[in-house]
């Protein structure tokens, strides 16, 4: 929705982790779930459990935004965890 990537920034600013499930892209070629873990400096920190590298740089949140899994069910594909 039109409102998500500000709940994302909200969540995040609180020191929540946001929970999300990723589609083909930068994170995987099938599917694959990452944890948003905080903002810095603008871009969003990931724990990606598939890739040290992509954890430890930052990420455009539209990246992230424009590669979330459609398909998700129960509320995703994005579950705010706090």
């Amino acid at each position: 929705s039109p409102s998500e990537p500000q709940r994302i920034l909200d969540a995040l600013a609180d020191g929540k982790l946001v929970v999300a499930i990723m589609s083909k892209g930068h994170f995987t070629s099938g599917g694959h779930f990452i944890v948003l873990r905080g903002v810095k400096d603008g871009k969003i920190l990931v724990a990606d459990p598939a890739s040290y590298k992509r954890s430890g740089q930052p990420w455009d949140l539209s990246i992230i935004l424009n590669e979330a899994s459609r398909r998700a069910g129960a509320g995703g594909p994005f579950w705010i965890i706090g």
